[in-house]
């Protein structure tokens, strides 16, 4: 599982390498024009329905403005790992634990800049590959296992540190059954 992980993550770079090769970074902040422009990573506590103890990592990649300076575009990676919460049919607990590793897309708009603040709000869609150590004995092994597509909204406030520098907090709702959840993300980025 782990060789197939970091086989996904370094197709993922290559990518955002070449289109960091390809791209102009955004010299103008007034005008909107695609471009590498930041990359950033993130840590999240996640509540997951049907499940408990979740946590996220990941990191995503701003690619640019298109048609206004405030709206940017975001290419993500993201992984998720939690603790099934489900009973058998005699309430008996069902062990295990599941994982989701996905890439989305997504757009982020900027509603205001008030100093070093910045809130935003924004939605995209993801391909979720989910995979889990539930026995296959179980009926809701199936569930957690493959690839599904799954939408995503947010809403978030940055801190520039400085010129280059910014944290982020934010909170997510990930649409992706049977592994539907909320994530609370503390994160940072850098502009290029």
């Amino acid at each position: 599982m782990m060789a197939r992980v970091t086989r996904v993550w370094a197709c993922v770079v290559a990518c955002m390498l070449m289109a960091a090769h390809r791209a102009h970074t955004q010299a103008d902040s007034s005008v909107a024009q695609l471009g590498l422009d930041r990359v950033g990573s993130y840590l999240s506590y996640t509540t997951v329905e049907h499940a408990r103890h979740g946590w996220e990592l990941g990191g995503d990649v701003d690619v640019g403005s298109v048609k206004t300076p405030k709206l940017h575009l975001l290419v993500e990676g993201n992984f998720l790992h939690a603790d099934v919460h489900r009973f058998d049919a005699g309430d008996i607990p069902i062990p295990g634990s599941f994982h989701d590793f996905s890439v989305s897309v997504a757009a982020r708009y900027s509603v205001a800049h008030v100093k070093r603040f910045e809130p935003y709000v924004g939605a995209g869609v993801g391909l979720h590959f989910l995979g889990t150590d539930i026995a296959r004995s179980q009926p809701i092994h199936d569930q957690y296992t493959g690839a599904k597509l799954g939408g995503e909204y947010f809403l978030g406030v940055s801190y520039d540190l400085t010129k280059r520098w910014a944290l982020y907090g934010e909170v997510r709702r990930m649409e992706v059954p049977p592994a539907s959840r909320v994530t609370y993300r503390l994160g940072f980025f850098v502009r290029l």
